[in-house]
């Protein structure tokens, strides 16, 4: 391989994401740095894992900015009890929720996902326990979802009614989404923020009141739209356990409920990208004035001074467990790359799996050197059980091609 010539290599910044389903993102950049640090005892080396707004999220940012954690019982995706909770950023009054730690797919069994059957619900309470609290701010990140209830769960738990027909209430989950013939909505408050004086005064129950002067972040990278060929089902729903006849229904359900939030509200869900995200997670919270979309990447970028850290380092190591095309898009080890290229700093990558020529990736991230665990490993598996150690390898190498030593 090429050595690239940096000198010298005073501060290296090790930021990756987590590879899934094997290690955390703080641990993959401490053996990284083990690595490193066996061959240069004395360059600085700062870990800084990374989040893009997908599963982690909340414990990536804890670890960079402290907090507590909230603990609570909520409904899992098919509403059964599960231990869940979320950061309290105490300094801002600021909850971040990750939707995965209520309604995640990593909740379910392989054989008990169904989109048909999950809901949101969850994510909703854990809502509304901040709201209840008098946070200042939720920053809600909507990866890793089950579900493709078009966002019925959450808002259910937040006061909304959802009735057939019959007048009767429909439970909020992606199978019932054809039945849904009212949205009831009684706010305390109009979209537009005014008082509604006679619900007010009524005492009647509603939507949560603390969602007028309540900031809501939702955190998402993804620019699909709720309906069509890109939409929530057909993109989705097949990791979610819809089959053909089940991703029809879904279809069809999220196309009829759209239709009754635009007659509600005036908002075309299909004019707003993102609004496919997590089988349509948020579309009541965006339809109704409640929240607003921002890339997850930027959001954590902000606030644990990321460009900072980039601008500051001689040399930049991101990866996450699988590089592929995807990972170009809207993922955090992307966002990475384009901060190192902006900062004209050298960029090195790391993945567990490589999908794509090395030379391309190499091309496509800007990057001096791509790296592979498969580099080491006899095979998936193997890569994935000695991931630590092949990651300490993967460190040295890249000390190696950077200074000829």
């Amino acid at each position: 391989m090429k050595r690239h010539s940096v000198t010298p290599l005073k501060k290296i910044l090790i930021a990756p994401d987590s590879f899934k389903d094997c290690l955390s993102s703080e641990k993959v950049a401490r053996f990284i740095a083990q690595g490193i640090g066996e061959s240069a005892p004395d360059t600085e080396i700062i870990v800084f894992p990374v989040a893009d707004g997908g599963e982690g999220t909340a414990s990536c940012l804890a670890w960079h900015l402290g907090g507590t954690w909230t603990e609570l019982s909520v409904c899992d995706p098919l509403h059964r009890p599960v231990k869940s909770g979320y950061l309290l950023l105490d300094y801002e009054n600021i909850a971040v929720i990750e939707l995965a730690r209520a309604s995640g797919l990593e909740l379910l069994r392989h054989e008990e996902r169904n989109a048909l059957k999950t809901s949101t619900f969850g994510t909703g309470e854990l809502i509304r326990h901040a709201l209840d609290a008098g946070v200042k701010k939720i920053i809600l990140t909507i990866g890793g979802s089950a579900t493709v209830d078009g966002g019925t769960g959450i808002a259910a738990a937040l006061g909304f009614r959802f009735t057939g027909k019959d007048g009767k209430e429909i439970s909020p989950r992606g199978g019932n989404l054809m039945n849904i013939e009212k949205i009831t909505a009684d706010f305390l408050f109009s979209p537009s923020g005014e008082t509604n004086a006679e619900t007010a005064g009524s005492g009647q129950t509603g939507v949560h009141q603390r969602l007028r002067n309540t900031e809501i972040i939702i955190a998402c990278d993804v620019q699909n739209i709720l309906n069509g060929p890109q939409g929530a089902a057909r993109v989705y729903g097949p990791q979610k356990g819809a089959d053909a006849e089940a991703l029809a229904i879904l279809e069809n359900g999220l196309r009829h409920l759209s239709a009754l939030v635009r007659k509600n509200t005036g908002f075309d869900a299909d004019k707003h990208p993102g609004t496919g995200a997590a089988g349509g997670a948020a579309l009541f919270l965006l339809a109704y004035g409640m929240a607003v979309l921002r890339g997850g990447f930027d959001i954590f970028g902000e606030m644990t001074g990321f460009r900072e850290a980039v601008d500051s380092a001689d040399l930049v190591i991101t990866g996450e467990g699988n590089i592929d095309a995807q990972t170009a898009y809207g993922k955090a080890v992307a966002s990475v790359a384009q901060i190192a290229r902006t900062g004209n700093k050298p960029l090195i990558l790391v993945g567990g799996l490589l999908e794509g020529e090395r030379g391309m990736l190499k091309d496509q991230y800007g990057a001096a050197a791509v790296y592979s665990l498969m580099d080491f490993a006899v095979d998936k598996d193997d890569s994935i059980r000695n991931a630590p150690e092949y990651l300490r390898k993967s460190g040295q190498q890249i000390y190696e091609f950077f200074t000829g030593k």
